[in-house]
C-alpha cells in the first residue's frame, strides 16, 4: 500500500495546528523517488493526525488505544456539520480512493466508500465473494482488510504510532494471531473456523437431539403417569354403573312425596282466608297495646323530669340562701373587726398633736446640723484655696531665688576677666550683660523677702483653719443621726393620720351592724317555708307516677286477655300448610335428579377412561421406539463431535499455526539479529522462544524475547531492559516481521510508516536507528518509509521533506 494524495476537511488537528479547515497534500509528487520522508513541523501542527490519515483503514492509531484496535471515533476528532477523508493509494498496479464522510448533524452517521480505477473512471469495489463496498463501514472495512491485509498486522508490522505497545507486552493469543496472520496461515485458520463451525452445528443439533430427548423421556414419564391414574378404569366402570341404577331408584321415591305435598297444599286454601283475618286482629291489638304503653311512658318521663326540675330548683334556692349567708356573715365580722379596731384610731386622734410638735423639733435639729456642715465645707473649701496659693508661692519664691543666683552669676564676671581692676574694665563690650545685672541685685533680693513673708503669713492661715475643721469632724455624723430622727417621727406621724381617717368607717359600721345582723335573721326563718312548699309539690307529682303505674297494669291485663282470645281462635282451625315442607321436597326432588345425571355422566366418564387407557398404551408403545431411535442418534453425533473437536484443535492456533509459529521463530530471530548487526553492531543478539517451561518443569505454549548482551555476557527478557533498548529491539523485531511478510505474504503493504519512534534515542543510537530504517527499506524491497521526528538531524538525513508549516493558513495566526 502507497499513500498518492490525501484531503482532509473538518479535522480538529489541521484547525488547532495550521488554521485551516481543509488540506490537501500530494504524496506522489512531494515524495518523487524519496525513500525515507520526513514529515516536519512544530508542535501541534497535526503532523500525527495526517500520518494517522495516510492509510486507508477506518482508524486513527495514535488516538486508538490497544495498538490503533482499541475503541475510536471519527465524531471526536471532527468539528464540522460534515467532515470529510479523501485518500488515493496505491496497491501494486491498481489505484484506489477512499472516501470517508462522517456527518455530525443532530444524528451521527458515517459513510465509507471505496473505488477502484479502472477503464478510465473510478469504480465501486468488488471482492471476489461478492462483497461490494456500498458506502457502509462493515462493508469497507472488509473490502479493504480484502486488498491491503487484516489492520491489526498491518500496525503491527508497517505503522508506529505513538506509544504504541511493545511485543513484548503482547498476550500469548494476541502474538499467536499476528504471527499466524504473517506466516500466511489464514487458509489453516479458516478451516480450523470452518471446523469450529461445523462443531458449532453439531452441538447446537446435538443440544436439540437431547431436548427432544429429554421431551420425549417427559412424554413417556406423563403416559406412564396417566396409565398409572388408569389402572382402575374397569372396577371405576361397574361402581359408575351401580351408583347409576341407585340413583334412578331415589329419583322416582323423591317424585311421589312431591306429588303428595302438592295434592295437600291444594286443599288448605279454605281455612287460609280465616287464618289471615285473625292474625290481623292480632297484629290490630299488639299495635293499639304499643301505642297505650307508649303515651304511658311519655307521661312518666314528664313527670319524672317535673320531679327533677323541683329538685334542683330547691337545690339552687338553698344555695343561694347559704351564699348570702356566708356573705352576711362575712360582711358582719368585717364590720365587728372594725368597730373593734376604734380604740387604736382614738388614740392615734390624741397623738396627732404630740407628734407635729416632735417633728418641728425634729426639723429645726435637722436645719442647725446642715448649717455645721455647711460651715465645716466651708473651711474645708477654703483649706484648699490656701493650700493651692501656698504652692504658687513656693513656686514663685523659687523662680525669684534662681533668678537672684543668675544676676550674681552674671556680676561675678566682672571680676574673672584679664582687664579686670584695669581702666578697659569699665568699657569692655563683652562685660555690658554683667554690668547691667548690678543695679538688678537689690530688687531681686527684696522680691524674695517679701515672698518669703507672705508665705509665712499663708502657713499661719492655714493651721488655724486645719485647727477649725478638726474642731467640727462629728458634724456630718450628727447631720445623718438628725435626718434619721425626722424621717422616723414623719413615718410615725403618717400611720397616726392614717388611723384617724378611720374614725368615719367605725360609725358607719356601728350603725350597718344592726341592719345586717336583721337580714340574716330573716334569711334563717325563709328555709322551712320553702322546704314545705317543695314537700307538697313532690307529693302530687308523686301520686300522678303511682296512677300511671296502674295505668299501665290495666293495659297488660287488657292485652293479654285480647292475645288469648284470638289465639285460642287460631288454635281450633286446622294446621296450615307448610311451604317449607314443599320446597324442601322440591329441591330435594331436583337434587335427586342431578345426581341421577351426575351418576350417568360418570358412567360415560367410565367408558371413556376405558377407552382412553387403551389410546395411551398404544402411544407409549410409539414413544418408546422414538427414544430408543434418538438414543442412536445421539450417539452417533457424540462420535462427530470428537472427531470435529480434535480436528479444529489441529487446525487451530495450538495446533498446526502452533507448529509454524515454532518453526517460523527461528526465521524471526535470524532476521532481528540481522537488523541489529547492521545498525548497531554485534552487542545485541535476539532469540525468539515460543516453546517455555513452567515451575513444574513441563513446556507449554506461549511467546518470550530473550536479548544476550555480548557486552556485559548477560542474557535478560527484553522487557527487563532499559527504555532506550527496549525501543532499538521492538523497532528491529518489528521490521524483522514486517521483511518476513514482505516474503511470506502476496497481501503486503510497500511503504512503512513511524511517527516519533526515535524520541528516547541519543544522537548517536539516532543516527543508527536511519541506517536501520533504509537496511529495512533494501532487504525488504520497500518503496518509501514516512515518519515523523523533532530531530533536525534525522529530517536532513531524508530524502525528502514534508514542513507543515509552509501549510499554515495566514488568515490564523498560529504560534
Amino acid at each position: 500500500m502507497t499513500p498518492l494524495s490525501l484531503t482532509l476537511t473538518g479535522f480538529k488537528g489541521i484547525r488547532d495546528g495550521l488554521g485551516r479547515t481543509s488540506i490537501t497534500i500530494d504524496f506522489a509528487e512531494l515524495t518523487q523517488g524519496a525513500e525515507l520522508v520526513a514529515i516536519t513541523g512544530r508542535n501541534g501542527r497535526g503532523k500525527s493526525t495526517i500520518l494517522d490519515n495516510m492509510t486507508p483503514y477506518p482508524v486513527m492509531p495514535s488516538k486508538a488505544g490497544g495498538d490503533g484496535l482499541g475503541a475510536f471515533s471519527y465524531y471526536d476528532e471532527i468539528y464540522l456539520p460534515e467532515s470529510q477523508k479523501e485518500l488515493i493509494w496505491a496497491m501494486g498496479d491498481a489505484r484506489y480512493r477512499s472516501h470517508i464522510v462522517i456527518r455530525d448533524q443532530g444524528k451521527r452517521k458515517t459513510e465509507a466508500y471505496l473505488h477502484t480505477y479502472r477503464e478510465g473512471r473510478w469504480h465501486p469495489v468488488r471482492l471476489e465473494d461478492g462483497t461490494l463496498s456500498d458506502g457502509r463501514m462493515e462493508t469497507y472495512q472488509r473490502c479493504v482488510e480484502g486488498i491491503a491485509g487484516r489492520c491489526a498486522t498491518f500496525l503491527s508490522t508497517a505503522f508506529s504510532a505513538q506509544n504504541r505497545r511493545q511485543l513484548a507486552s503482547f498476550r500469548h493469543a494476541e502474538i499467536k494471531s499476528l504471527l499466524a496472520d504473517l506466516l500466511g496461515l489464514d487458509a489453516i485458520r479458516a478451516q480450523g473456523e470452518q471446523a469450529n463451525d461445523t462443531l458449532r452445528l453439531l452441538r447446537a443439533g446435538l443440544l436439540g437431539l437431547r431436548q427432544a430427548q429429554t421431551n420425549h423421556q417427559a412424554e413417556c414419564a406423563r403416559l406412564d403417569t396417566q396409565l398409572h391414574s388408569l389402572d382402575d378404569a374397569s372396577q371405576q366402570l361397574a361402581l359408575a354403573r351401580q351408583n347409576q341404577q341407585n340413583a334412578a331408584e331415589r329419583r322416582e321415591a323423591r317424585r311421589a312425596e312431591l306429588a303428595r305435598l302438592t295434592a295437600w297444599r291444594e286443599s288448605d286454601s279454605v281455612h287460609a282466608a280465616r287464618r289471615q283475618q285473625l292474625r290481623q286482629e292480632r297484629r290490630h291489638a299488639m299495635e293499639l297495646d304499643q301505642t297505650a304503653q307508649i303515651d304511658i311512658d311519655q307521661q312518666e318521663r314528664d313527670t319524672r323530669a317535673g320531679i327533677t326540675r323541683l329538685e334542683q330548683n330547691a337545690a339552687q334556692r338553698a344555695a343561694q340562701r347559704e351564699l348570702n349567708l356566708a356573705s352576711q356573715r362575712a360582711q358582719l365580722a368585717t364590720l365587728r373587726r372594725t368597730i373593734h379596731s376604734g380604740r387604736h384610731v382614738q388614740r392615734a386622734v390624741t397623738r396627732q398633736a404630740l407628734l407635729r410638735v416632735v417633728l418641728q423639733t425634729r426639723d429645726q435639729a435637722l436645719a442647725h446640723a446642715a448649717q455645721r456642715v455647711a460651715r465645716h465645707d466651708a473651711i474645708d473649701a477654703e483649706i484648699v484655696v490656701k493650700e493651692a496659693a501656698l504652692v504658687a508661692l513656693e513656686r514663685e519664691a523659687g523662680q525669684a531665688a534662681l533668678s537672684e543666683q543668675q544676676l550674681r552669676r552674671r556680676f561675678g564676671l566682672t571680676n574673672e576677666v584679664p582687664c579686670s581692676g584695669t581702666h578697659l574694665q569699665a568699657h569692655c563690650k563683652l562685660l555690658a550683660d554683667a554690668r547691667a545685672a548690678k543695679p538688678l541685685l537689690p530688687d531681686a533680693s527684696a522680691s524674695i523677702a517679701k515672698l518669703e513673708h507672705d508665705r509665712q503669713a499663708l502657713r499661719c492661715a492655714l493651721l488655724k483653719l486645719k485647727a477649725q475643721a478638726a474642731l467640727g469632724a462629728g458634724v456630718r455624723d450628727a447631720l445623718r443621726v438628725a435626718q434619721a430622727k425626722r424621717c422616723r417621727t414623719e413615718a410615725r406621724l403618717s400611720w397616726e393620720l392614717q388611723l384617724a381617717a378611720r374614725q368615719a368607717d367605725i360609725a358607719q359600721a356601728k350603725n350597718l351592724v344592726t341592719e345586717i345582723e336583721e337580714r340574716l335573721s330573716a334569711l334563717l326563718h325563709e328555709a322551712p317555708a320553702e322546704q314545705a312548699v317543695f314537700d307538697a309539690e313532690a307529693a302530687t307529682l308523686g301520686s300522678r307516677l303511682a296512677d300511671l303505674g296502674r295505668r299501665r297494669s290495666e293495659q297488660y291485663d287488657r292485652h293479654r286477655t285480647s292475645l288469648a282470645r284470638i289465639d285460642a281462635l287460631l288454635t281450633e282451625l286446622p294446621p296450615a300448610f307448610d311451604d317449607a315442607a314443599l320446597a324442601r321436597a322440591v329441591a330435594a326432588n331436583a337434587q335427586a335428579a342431578a345426581f341421577h345425571a351426575s351418576a350417568e355422566q360418570a358412567l360415560e366418564a367410565a367408558l371413556a377412561a376405558v377407552q382412553r387407557r387403551e389410546a395411551l398404551q398404544h402411544q407409549r408403545a410409539q414413544c418408546s421406539a422414538h427414544c430408543l431411535a434418538l438414543d442412536r442418534q445421539i450417539s452417533r453425533v457424540e462420535d462427530e463431535i470428537v472427531r470435529w473437536s480434535l480436528f479444529a484443535k489441529c487446525m487451530g492456533n495450538d495446533g498446526i499455526i502452533a507448529l509454524a509459529i515454532d518453526d517460523a521463530g527461528p526465521e524471526l530471530s535470524s532476521r532481528t539479529n540481522q537488523l541489529l548487526l547492521s545498525c548497531y553492531g554485534a552487542r545485541f543478539t535476539v532469540a525468539i522462544n515460543t516453546q517455555l517451561a513452567n515451575a513444574k518443569g513441563d513446556v507449554k505454549e506461549g511467546f518470550e524475547i530473550t536479548v544476550h548482551d555480548a557486552m556485559r555476557n548477560t542474557s535478560k527478557n527484553v522487557a527487563k531492559m532499559s527504555g532506550g533498548e527496549r525501543i532499538w529491539i521492538n523497532e528491529c523485531l518489528t521490521r524483522a516481521m514486517a521483511l518476513y511478510l514482505a516474503e511470506a505474504s502476496t497481501c503486503r503493504s510497500s511503504t512503512l510508516f513511524s511517527d516519533e519512534a526515535d524520541g528516547a534515542f541519543d544522537a548517536q543510537h539516532k543516527r543508527q536507528f536511519m541506517a536501520m530504517k533504509r537496511e529495512v527499506l533494501r532487504i525488504g524491497g520497500y518503496t518509501q518509509e514516512y515518519f515523523i521526528s523533532h530531530t533536525s538531524e534525522l529530517s536532513a538525513m531524508a530524502d525528502a521533506v514534508i514542513d507543515l508549516d509552509q501549510y499554515i493558513s495566514t488568515d490564523v495566526p498560529i504560534d
